[in-house]
């Protein structure tokens, strides 16, 4: 499997698990009110789960730089 379509798989499950992660938070926050110690921690957890998601499309544009300037 190339490096690029392994990426592209990471990205799909982080997506699909901040999906589910928000989802989580917001049925916590209706049920338990926004500061409720389940809401809180949903909310670190979807925090996680983007900055993991943003890392790994800041290092993918880099590697995409990277290409064009040793090839374009």
């Amino acid at each position: 499997m190339g490096k690029r379509v392994k990426q592209m798989g990471i990205q799909y499950y982080l997506k699909r698990q901040m999906e589910e992660k928000r989802s989580q938070m917001i049925q916590s926050a209706q049920e338990n009110g926004f500061t409720s110690n389940q809401t809180v921690r949903y909310s670190q957890e979807l925090d996680h789960l983007m900055n993991m998601y943003l890392r790994l499309c800041v290092k993918k544009s880099d590697d995409e730089d990277s290409l064009r300037q040793a090839f374009g």
